[in-house]
């Protein structure tokens, strides 16, 4: 890192003047009044940027050196290696080793240099295949095993955090939370502490450091020029006036609806259809009518909603029955035979008022001709509190320290720094300009994508229960393939399972409270 010392301070130099041209507009506010750690600390101040005041970063003393310390990050990727820039991981969030002209990347190139020379570590990383289902697994049972402390940060799918925990292959960050990881801060995920702390443990979160759980969080686009030419309310007052309802996205859906050839059948990828999306939105739209499949409660155990909430069912069979099984509805996953002949690509070239996706699905629609608008999957109906946008499980990141590290404090510090640092530098780059200033082509759509991100859910039955098979292919997802809509007979098929599941859990964190 340091043969680039004299590209970094020109980078530094070029990224501070951007940042001062850029209004932050951080989703996650700063407290007007910063909490005090209850230490004695010392603090590290650095300039502020873009006109955002920091608030300082604390430890317990003054200073560390740790002495050129490695500081190796466990990644997730696709192939087993570094992916940045493709569909599955459209931004680097963890190490970059060189510069390469993008501002994203060179800061998160400064970022990690300033850690490096402030704390005496050197970072690197290692990638593990996410197409290989054991691969995180061996590679942090290996290093527990043999002692070999090869990693001081972990971040992978939250798909991945059953076994992590069950197994004791991660640290407890609550030990250190209050001295020096300050988990109430801007720069930790509260809704990802919320949700994956268990009893009084805390093994994985969300810091400002990850981009991917940002880029797996579920949003909806759609063709702003289709929707003018049929008439279509406008969704964005819909979103605005609590109206923008799953119905009224099926009935635009209705509206828009055709067959090219006039013969009344949805089989061609050139027809006009109301959605293109896979089987994801199935957990999205679920996610987006205020349901989730379980929550942590107030003793931090379990609970398990899905089944036993009174509607559950009956919401999801009409997701299915309404949505996924309406014949205006283009599945990847299922309809290939209508895709494969086509070349070009369905919502950018036009043929589809909608599609379903994430946040980062935007980087699809670099060459889209038509101007497209961001919106929040819909309420259920318009009794709904709030919108609610799900963080997908495949897609997303979370983070932790290994069990077992040589040193948990020098793995602490360095996570706070690297969080800490991310929220003013890499965040506000990220967000502002990657997000607000190129993915989202209007006003509107800047305040449908802030919206989106204020409301971002996390679901434990989704990430807690990887065992049963409910959402897997064998479950949920089979009924995608237009097997049947009887949601009921599925639930029944694996309640009893859930219910093992659901004990298992709760009596590892009552273990973890003995």
């Amino acid at each position: 890192m340091k043969k680039y010392l004299s590209m970094l301070l020109a980078t530094l130099m070029v990224l501070t003047a951007l940042l001062s041209l850029i209004a932050c507009s951080n989703p996650d506010d700063i407290p007007e009044t910063p909490k005090d750690p209850t230490t004695d600390p010392g603090t590290t101040e650095k300039p502020n940027e873009g006109g955002q005041e920091r608030i300082p970063l604390t430890f317990p003393q003054k200073s560390y050196d740790f002495q050129n310390a490695s500081y190796n990050i466990l990644e997730w990727a696709c192939g087993g290696q570094d992916t940045a820039g493709d569909s599955w991981i459209p931004w680097e969030e963890g190490d970059v080793d060189q510069l390469d002209g993008g501002m994203l990347s060179g800061a998160v190139f400064a970022r990690n240099a300033w850690v490096e020379e402030e704390f005496g570590v050197s970072i690197t990383k290692e990638y593990v295949s996410v197409e290989v289902k054991i691969s995180h697994i061996y590679r942090m049972r290996q290093n527990r095993d043999t002692s070999a402390n090869e990693f001081q940060l972990v971040t992978q799918r939250s798909r991945n955090l059953i076994t992590m925990v069950q197994e004791n292959l991660m640290f407890d960050m609550n030990t250190l939370a209050g001295t020096i990881l300050h988990t109430d801060q801007p720069w930790w995920v509260q809704n990802s502490i919320d949700s994956y702390t268990l009893g009084a443990h805390l093994y994985v979160a969300s810091t400002e450091m990850l981009l991917r759980d940002k880029g797996a969080t579920a949003a909806l686009y759609f063709n702003q020029a289709i929707a003018e030419d049929s008439d279509l309310p406008n969704f964005f007052d819909l979103v605005d006036d609590h109206q923008w309802t799953f119905a009224n996205m099926i009935a635009a859906c209705e509206i828009v609806s055709t067959s090219a050839d006039g013969d009344d059948l949805m089989n061609s990828a050139t027809d006009m259809w109301g959605c293109i999306g896979g089987d994801d939105p199935v957990f999205f739209l679920y996610a987006s009518t205020g349901r989730q499949f379980a929550h942590i409660d107030e003793g931090g155990y379990m609970e398990y909603d899905f089944g036993y909430d009174e509607d559950s069912i009956t919401v999801m069979q009409e997701i299915f029955e309404d949505f996924m099984y309406a014949d205006w509805y283009l599945n990847t996953a299922v309809d290939k035979a209508i895709l494969e002949p086509y070349e070009g690509k369905v919502f950018p070239d036009g043929h589809a008022l909608f599609s379903g996706g994430m946040v980062k699905s935007v980087n699809d629609l670099n060459e889209m001709q038509e101007m497209y608008g961001i919106l929040p999957y819909p309420k259920y109906d318009e009794d709904q509190d709030d919108y609610s946008s799900l963080v997908w499980i495949h897609h997303d990141s979370i983070l932790g320290i290994p069990a077992d590290v040589a040193d948990a404090e020098m793995c602490a510090v360095i996570l706070e720094a690297l969080s800490w640092e991310s929220y003013y530098s890499v965040y506000p780059i990220f967000y502002d300009t990657i997000l607000l200033d190129r993915a989202a082509k209007d006003a509107d759509s800047k305040r449908m994508l802030q919206l989106i991100f204020q409301t971002r859910i996390y679901d434990p039955g989704q990430y807690w229960d990887t065992t049963t098979g409910l959402q897997h292919a064998a479950g949920l997802l089979r009924l995608t393939s237009r097997d049947s809509s009887d949601i009921m007979s599925v639930w029944k098929m694996y309640e009893g399972k859930i219910e093992e599941c659901v004990k298992d859990i709760n009596k590892m964190i009552s273990d973890m409270e003995e």
